[in-house]
């Protein structure tokens, strides 16, 4: 990832995990979808997280609470943002 692409991926990492979970309005997913076929690094992620929560689904799991979705969409987030910035993560 470029140094010009990570400050454009700043204002998606925080839509990838409700991207993923179809919480997205129309205007913002056609946008996150633009983002998505330009940005490897942002494209890998959402790939993850797509797998992580098919594995979640085959495994039976029941929706988490909304209290616990909240917390793990601002922990990813977080993460996310550290990947972003961390010059030893660049692709």
């Amino acid at each position: 990832m470029t140094r010009r692409s990570s400050s454009a991926c700043r204002a998606y990492l925080e839509r990838l995990s409700r991207y993923v979970d179809g919480d997205l309005s129309s205007h913002a997913r056609q946008g996150t979808v633009l983002h998505l076929q330009r940005c490897p690094c942002c494209h890998d992620l959402v790939e993850s997280l797509t797998r992580t929560v098919t594995l979640c689904h085959a495994e039976g799991r029941r929706h988490l609470p909304a209290a616990v979705r909240a917390r793990a969409r601002a922990r990813i987030a977080i993460l996310l943002a550290a990947h972003a910035v961390d010059p030893r993560r660049r692709r």
